[in-house]
């Protein structure tokens, strides 16, 4: 596959993004779509694991006095920007937001096992969105890529108010429909060359 990294435009947003990788997903997957939204955002970083209860680097994060953290997962309780409150979000705190990259049965399994993420109170959209990633099937209509998670996320941060990304957000996108482009134009060719093998002969 050719490498994107030439079209990641590298952006500020005032949220800040842990990408928590399940290990498999790390493994599997060279150019996912969370390499490539951490390309995009300066303020962004991306640790590796399937159990972060004891990561030290989480849990400084998680405890520092300047953020007020979050967990990127749905749920009924699961505040959105158009909910968010002084109390959920006090004057002069940062936004930390962690994103769980994997399968969905990955993430759950992540969420699970890390009680220190698991403990964090949920943030989601306000809004529903389908998934573009048609190259995978979603498990349900509401799953989205990583990468499409945090473009969402940043548009309805902008939406708020929250960000003033002046649609810079829109390199999120632009580089995940580079790589949906570039995986189907490669499913094609496979298919081509595969019609074009001559048959056997007996």
């Amino acid at each position: 596959m050719n490498c994107l990294c030439g079209s990641a435009k590298p952006f500020a947003t005032r949220m800040r993004f842990i990408i928590l990788m399940h290990t498999k997903e790390a493994h599997k997957q060279r150019t996912g779509t969370a390499r490539l939204a951490k390309l995009c955002l300066k303020n962004a970083e991306l640790i590796i694991g399937t159990d972060f209860t004891h990561n030290e680097r989480i849990n400084s994060l998680i405890q520092d006095p300047a953020y007020s953290p979050f967990v990127l997962y749905p749920g009924p309780a699961a505040a959105s920007f158009k909910t968010l409150g002084k109390e959920q979000l006090p004057a002069g705190k940062t936004l930390l937001v962690f994103v769980i990259d994997g399968t969905w049965r990955g993430a759950q399994r992540v969420l699970r096992k890390s009680h220190n993420v698991r403990a964090l109170p949920r943030l989601s959209f306000s809004r529903g969105y389908s998934s573009q990633f048609i190259i995978k099937k979603q498990p349900l209509a509401h799953c989205v890529s990583t990468i499409e998670a945090i473009y969402y996320l940043c548009k309805e941060g902008q939406e708020a108010g929250y960000e003033k990304l002046k649609g810079q957000e829109e390199i999120l996108m632009s580089i995940f429909k580079e790589l949906v482009d570039t995986q189907l134009g490669y499913q094609k060719g496979k298919g081509r060359r595969r019609e074009e093998r001559p048959d056997k002969e007996s």
